[in-house]
């Protein structure tokens, strides 16, 4: 007689299985996490050619739809093809105006990019020659203010400043003497470091390269990769779980596409009005300044504050200049923040500014500035997920997914809602003193959501 096994105890087998399986990855990602580390940094280092043309890709899919939408498929239509609906028929002609528009979104990519690397950065040595020029002015300058400095305190106060430069100056060179000269390469190691920074370059065009390959690709089949993915997920899953699936990925590519995409146009835009108002200020180096603000104006929180406080010290030889752009950055800022930014941006990620300053603070911990360039967008889809999750399993439950009804909760009985402002719910820590503010707050808005409700069912249709 054969046995076979229940439904429920097969169940729990499989989850004694997943469980065990857990635990083990667990255990070694817990007492081997630095060779986790190195090898997830290796995969990462493997694949950054790839990285960077899915980034690529993911900026210009918006291109690349706006040119094949607005300028492609219309000079079809003239010429008597109908291709704006996907048919068997037409198939050809999609794929030829999907090439046509991938080429021409990658003709004004590159185009872009010489037109930046022509323009800016001759300027941009020509500011750094200046500086490097005019460090002579700014030592005397600094010898000038410390002269009268000294001239204007007593001997007192002279002499200790004396006595605090002349330590400095012990503790400095004691620093270039034990600490930085022992780090000074040897004509061996000079060779073996300027062979790796060779490597290092070779590795990077290689990567930008690769990178471009790969963002041709995708943007060509980025519809493939869509329906193969989408194919698998049913395949693998249950209808319903697998509509979850497609949807999250069909989330995530919104964010990342929104958010990052959106964050480059924003930061374009403030490194010109920051170029146009520095010249109108007559302030020096305006256009290093404005890179250097773009630029981290990328970085979500802090790259605001990072931009303008280089952009200060390039200008603190200057004193008032430097407090002019000071004030001129703050100003800027909140263009961007209040009015730029959502206007571009709008809620794309759907955080708050302390989860926004969370994950720029967590992953930029992790991976450096990398993280601070994409801790917001991944943090956002581990947000929407862990919401996601909590709803359906209150709606399991039958319970409230209204955020706003846990908010004067104080427990669930036999799923009813209990208050903090009832005195009669004292179960569970609940009954304490509120202050009368509070307490008037609370009943009248329970007082008014009692009235909507009343409102609410009389105006429902009586069921026949």
């Amino acid at each position: 007689m054969k046995m076979k096994p229940e439904k429920n105890q097969v169940t729990w087998a499989i989850t004694i299985f997943f469980l065990s399986i857990a635990i083990m990855l667990a255990y070694y990602v817990i007492f081997n996490g630095i060779s986790v580390v190195k090898t997830l940094s290796k995969v990462i280092d493997s694949l950054s050619g790839i990285i960077i043309g899915v980034i690529i890709a993911f900026v210009l899919i918006p291109l690349t739809d706006g040119i094949e939408r607005k300028i492609v498929i219309p000079i079809y239509h003239m010429r008597g093809y109908d291709i704006s609906r996907s048919t068997n028929a037409n198939s050809k002609k999609r794929k030829q105006a999907r090439k046509i528009s991938v080429a021409i979104t990658m003709i004004i990519f590159l185009f872009v990019i010489y037109s930046l690397f022509r323009i800016i950065i001759p300027e941009l040595i020509d500011s750094i020659k200046q500086i490097v020029r005019k460090f002579p002015e700014y030592e005397k300058q600094i010898n000038e203010e410390s002269q009268l400095l000294f001239e204007s305190n007593s001997i007192e106060v002279q002499n200790f400043i004396n006595s605090q430069l002349d330590r400095s100056y012990v503790s400095l060179s004691e620093f270039l003497q034990e600490k930085l000269m022992p780090l000074v390469p040897s004509v061996d190691s000079f060779f073996k470091m300027a062979s790796q920074g060779v490597f290092s370059i070779i590795k990077v065009l290689f990567d930008l390269v690769v990178g471009l390959i790969v963002a041709i690709y995708v943007l060509n089949s980025k519809e493939v990769f869509s329906t193969r993915g989408k194919k698998i997920a049913y395949a693998l899953f249950r209808e319903e779980f697998a509509n979850e699936v497609v949807g999250g990925f069909r989330f995530i590519g919104d964010v990342f596409e929104g958010f990052v995409g959106g964050k480059l146009v924003d930061s374009v835009i403030i490194g010109i009005i920051c170029y146009i108002g520095c010249v109108l200020l007559k302030l020096d180096y305006p256009l290093l300044i404005s890179v250097i603000v773009g630029v981290t104006n990328i970085i979500p929180f802090f790259g605001p504050y990072i931009g303008g406080a280089i952009g200060a010290m390039l200008l603190l030889i200057t004193p008032v200049k430097a407090l002019i752009f000071l004030v001129f950055i703050i100003i800027l800022q909140q263009f961007d923040g209040n009015i730029l930014g959502p206007a571009i941006l709008g809620n794309s990620t759907g955080l708050s500014s302390f989860w926004v300053l969370f994950s720029i603070t967590f992953f930029g911990g992790m991976w450096g500035i990398v993280g601070w360039l994409v801790g917001v967008p991944i943090f956002a889809v581990i947000y929407a997920f862990i919401s996601r999750i909590t709803n359906i399993l209150l709606s399991k439950k039958e319970l409230s997914v209204d955020t706003n009804d846990y908010d004067n909760l104080a427990y669930i009985e036999n799923k009813e809602y209990k208050t903090l402002t009832d005195e009669h719910n004292d179960k569970y820590n609940a009954h304490k003193e509120v202050g009368m503010v509070t307490k008037l707050y609370h009943n009248g808005r329970d007082k008014v959501k009692n009235v909507i409700g009343k409102i609410k069912k009389k105006d429902k249709p009586e069921e026949k």
